[in-house]
């Protein structure tokens, strides 16, 4: 299954403290397991957001705060944003 990395996820990226950077790493290459093999580790936490008709979002937790939200939609997952949790709320109501 082919990943994606949106410009707001890179940028936010980019911004995050080294370790941070790190955590997210690690947890990049949870989900990237999980696809492989649809067993996801108990502290990734994956969780659904929201769903509409073939488009999916998920958020799995990189730390207590920080949250990492992708898309998944026809065999093709998106890494939309790395935030805290107020931030992914506001995403999702952008979204409706």
């Amino acid at each position: 299954m082919p990943f994606l990395y949106k410009q707001r996820f890179l940028k936010r990226f980019d911004r995050c403290s080294h370790d941070d950077q790190a955590l997210v790493l690690k947890t990049d290459q949870e989900i990237r397991s999980y696809y492989a093999t649809r067993h996801a580790l108990f502290g990734l936490r994956i969780k659904l957001l929201y769903a509409r008709g073939a488009e999916k979002i998920f958020e799995a937790r990189v730390t207590q705060a920080i949250r990492l939200v992708w898309a998944e939609r026809e065999g093709l997952v998106s890494f939309v944003m790395v935030g805290l949790h107020d931030e992914v709320k506001r995403y999702l109501r952008s979204l409706r």
